[in-house]
């Protein structure tokens, strides 16, 4: 912010010297003006620069001779002195001799000379011999007077040379028409005939594929005669074995008839169909019997073996039965032994389970507490007044405790592996194993615990830094692996443990109780006879077996060997039930059908139709053997011409239409002879039109002078902002560029508005969009005011030097008074790059009528050149300042330069 108002300061500080000083003033004023009178003065002195042709002496002189045609005398070098005469467009002079004509344009008195020689009309009447002459027309032109004068005297000469053959055209054809018109007027009568001839023939070609064909199909018949004859005869043999077809029509008939009954015969594989699910089940018994009797014999001959043995084992029962009494009652005392030390155990129930409690707190409490023990060795290590022995000691103290504890844990899982295994259950299996995961963190504990001693006893510092961090890892371990026990779920297990195998003893007790007061004499003699009875039984269906086997053994060879084969048999003849079976009953009653209505009139028919066929065969034969003869001999040449006048037909159509012929000679012969010499009328139709050639060029002469205007004023003006020794420390140059900068954007604001309005009100130049060009000329003002100001101020002298090359090329270059595509490469390479290219081009936009994606390019690169320029004087303005200034008391000191 404080830039700005430093710039704007400065800029203030400007105008205040330029309206103190009545010089600066005027030199202001002048300075904006001049640069207009550049520009108007231009657009004016080519406001219409065509306009006064008629100044432009030309020289005209005709030796022309008189010639005769038809009876007429003719002389064309006459008649063009007349019609030039009335022309008004360049100053004809008509002199007397071919000299005069040469001797004033050699000397400038004429710009150019048109001479007509003696044999002018004999030429241009030679195409009526046949011996043609183009008659010439003798321009002469002194190029040297002026650049413009050749190209305007150009088409005087050209204008004149198509009027003659103007002239020449409209005699010619007027006279050629007039005799067209009565030949015209013949055809038309006769034209229904030739019109009638004409399709006839064309028809007849159109259709000669067609007639090929038939002609073809003709002889294909005449060469098939002795095969249709060949046929007839077989046909006539088929006519005595109508009686055999009589027959076997009858027999259709019959099966017909017959068809019910079948069906329901047939209807019976439907049910097998529906049954073929139980034919698989089956089969699949009979095999796993057969493939498993083997294991039948092998399980009755055990059976057999195991009754023999269990008779043996119960007679062996009934001998020892009085001692088997004797120890039931030791049983029942032990029981009874046994049953109090199961209440001793339920009595003392709960101190155990409490015990248990109590052991895994204390586990948990000393893996909490590891912690603080490895702390308090961090704290005894780090303190310099104990000595190594000291510090060894507390750590072995620490090692102490956890042998305690691993004795703990030792006692601990062993008392619950026992008293799984006395109930035969795993419920302590994750507290065991978790315990176990403890000891051996202990384990490696107490093993790092010994690696820090020998590093204290040994005195290095690293290994014992090492040791420390792994001891308080495992001791933060600890805790996470004590803390996955659930004490209360083991506490709640061994109490139902123990539960359980007093209900156990006490149960015990009651089945000896039990078992005493059962007969057992009487039950194993009973179960004696009962399997002596069943080995006999097992015994008589051994012997059996073989038989039975091979029996079950043919069954599963017999079903299963051929099962997919009755699987397909059944399907395949449902299918055939369901689908074959109602077309072929539909068939068959169509054929019954037939035989019944429709075979006795047929029958009638073949035999009347072969009788016709052979009374009628003999004349057919000869009508065949004309018509084949009258195609292969004469048939070609009949087609051949009518191809031939086809073809005439077509080519006269292609080349001209005979009815737009006939209509063509009849029409007007005189209005027909003007169109043929001169057939287009040119309309012009003019896209953004501008009034005049001096309104045309203003854009060119408007940019050309704001950027003129530019160099002019950087040229009498200095780009150093002058302050005295304290203000300069208080502007920076920066500032100072941008404050001078903002003056000569002004003035070049100035020129653009004054050159502008003096366009428009002063010259009264035609513009479109007057307010859009004042605008444009603004921005162009501004854009080029800032690129030659930034040129100057960076670059001094060399700077103004570049500006005025950029002006040499912007006018070759810019594509102002000529399109850039008559200019050499070189322009057209450098047009597109040229700031003052677009400037022109966006003052013919609002001069035309604005084109906007046209316009807005321009504004874009304008703006974008403006804008760049500026950026880069700012930022290198500073740093040149003084490389400039070298430069500039460098040129001075030769003197000539400032």
């Amino acid at each position: 912010m404080k830039h700005i108002k430093n710039t704007g300061k400065l800029f203030i500080l400007d105008w205040k010297r330029i309206f103190k000083n009545p010089i600066a003033i005027f030199l202001v004023l002048a300075l904006m003006f001049i640069p207009s009178l550049y520009a108007w003065f231009n657009i004016k002195a080519l406001w219409d620069p065509y306009a006064n042709t008629s100044q432009l002496p030309i020289a005209v002189y005709s030796d022309d001779r008189t010639e005769k045609f038809q009876d007429k005398s003719i002389n064309i070098g006459d008649e063009v002195l007349k019609n030039l005469k009335k022309n008004k467009q360049l100053g004809w002079k008509f002199v007397d001799s071919k000299q005069e004509l040469d001797k004033g344009v050699k000397s400038g008195k004429y710009y150019a000379g048109i001479y007509l020689p003696e044999d002018f009309s004999k030429n241009l009447l030679s195409f009526t011999t046949g011996d043609i002459h183009k008659p010439k027309i003798v321009y002469s032109i002194n190029e040297k007077i002026n650049a413009i004068a050749p190209k305007i005297t150009s088409k005087g000469a050209t204008s004149l040379q198509s009027q003659i053959s103007e002239e020449f055209i409209k005699t010619a054809s007027s006279t050629l028409l007039k005799t067209f018109n009565d030949i015209g007027y013949d055809i038309d009568k006769n034209m229904v005939s030739i019109q009638k001839i004409k399709s006839i023939i064309l028809s007849t070609n159109d259709n000669l594929g067609t007639i090929d064909q038939y002609t073809q199909q003709v002889v294909d018949l005449h060469n098939k005669m002795p095969d249709l004859k060949a046929k007839l005869d077989k046909a006539n043999d088929f006519i005595d074995y109508l009686p055999e077809v009589d027959a076997l029509g009858q027999k259709v008939v019959q099966l017909d008839d017959s068809m019910p009954m079948i069906k329901n015969q047939l209807s019976i594989i439907m049910t097998l169909q529906e049954k073929i699910p139980e034919i698989q089940n089956a089969g699949k018994q009979i095999a796993m019997i057969d493939n498993d009797f083997a294991s039948v014999e092998q399980t009755m001959n055990e059976g057999i073996q195991e009754a023999k043995q269990g008779l043996t084992i119960i007679q062996q029962v009934q001998t020892a039965l009085p001692d088997i009494r004797k120890l039931g009652n030791q049983a029942n005392e032990l029981a009874s032994t046994t049953l109090d030390g199961a209440t001793q155990l339920q009595n003392a129930l709960p101190s155990i389970t409490n015990s248990l409690d109590i052991t895994l707190k204390a586990l948990q409490n000393f893996a909490h507490s590891t912690s603080s023990y490895v702390k308090a060795i961090r704290a005894a290590l780090s303190n310099n007044h104990l000595s190594p022995e000291e510090k060894i000691a507390a750590i072995q103290n620490f090692q102490d405790n956890i042998q305690q504890q691993e004795n703990i844990i030792k006692n601990l899982i062993t008392f619950l592996e026992n008293a799984q295994a006395s109930t035969g259950n795993h419920n302590f299996d994750s507290a065991i194993q978790k315990l176990n995961a403890y000891s051996e963190a202990l384990i490696k504990l107490d093993g790092r615990l010994e690696t820090l001693k020998t590093a204290i006893a040994n005195g290095e510092a690293i290994d014992i830094d090492q040791a420390l961090s792994e001891i308080e890892t495992l001791a933060n371990n600890l805790s996470a692996l004590i803390d996955n026990i659930d004490v209360n779920a083991v506490s709640t297990s061994l109490n139902k443990i123990l539960t359980q195998l007093i209900a156990t003893i006490k149960t015990a007790q009651d089945l000896l109780t039990k078992a005493q007061a059962i007969d057992f004499e009487s039950l194993l003699n009973s179960t004696g006879k009962t399997v002596s009875n069943a080995i006999a039984l097992l015994e008589k269906y051994q012997k059996e077996l073989p038989a039975i086997k091979q029996e079950v053994h043919n069954a599963n060879l017999m079903l299963n060997g051929n099962m997919a084969t009755i699987i397909n048999a059944i399907n395949k003849g449902a299918s055939l039930y369901q689908n074959e079976l109602p077309l072929v009953e539909q068939k068959l009653d169509k054929a019954a059908d037939f035989i019944k209505n429709d075979y006795p009139a047929i029958r009638k028919e073949l035999t009347e139709t072969l009788g016709t066929i052979n009374e009628k065969m003999p004349d057919l034969e000869k009508a065949l053997d004309q018509a084949n003869d009258l195609i292969i001999n004469d048939w070609p040449s009949i087609k051949t011409g009518i191809r031939k006048a086809a073809d005439a037909i077509h080519k006269g159509e292609k080349e001209v239409n005979l009815g737009e012929i006939v209509k063509l000679l009849k029409l007007d012969a005189i209005k027909e002879s003007d169109f043929l010499a001169q057939p287009v009328e040119l309309q012009e139709n003019a896209i953004y039109p501008i009034a005049n050639n001096g309104s045309a060029s203003t854009p060119f002469y408007t940019a050309l002078c704001l950027w003129v205007g530019a160099v002019l004023f950087s040229s009498v003006a200095v780009t150093e902002f002058y302050l005295k020794g304290r203000d300069k420390k208080l502007y920076s140059k920066r500032e100072q560029f941008a404050a001078r900068m903002l003056t000569f954007i002004v003035m070049g604001i100035g020129q653009a508005l004054i050159v502008t309005l003096g366009n428009y009100f002063g010259l009264g130049v035609d513009v479109h969009n007057p307010v859009y060009s004042v605008l444009f000329a603004l921005l162009i003002a501004l854009s080029f005011m800032i690129m030659v100001y930034v040129l100057v101020a960076l670059f001094g002298n060399i700077g103004k030097g570049i500006a005025i090359i950029i002006l040499v090329l912007s006018i070759s270059g810019g594509g102002g008074n000529y399109p850039i595509q008559v200019s050499g490469k070189f322009f057209q390479a450098i047009n597109p790059y040229l700031p003052f290219t677009h400037a022109v081009n966006l003052l013919r936009e609002s001069a035309g009528g604005i084109y906007w994606p046209n316009a807005w390019l321009d504004i874009i690169i304008l703006v974008a050149v403006g804008i760049g320029f500026l950026v880069a004087g700012l930022v290198f303005f500073p740093h040149l300042e003084k490389t400039s200034k070298k430069i500039s008391e460098m040129a001075q000191k030769s003197h000539i330069f400032h």
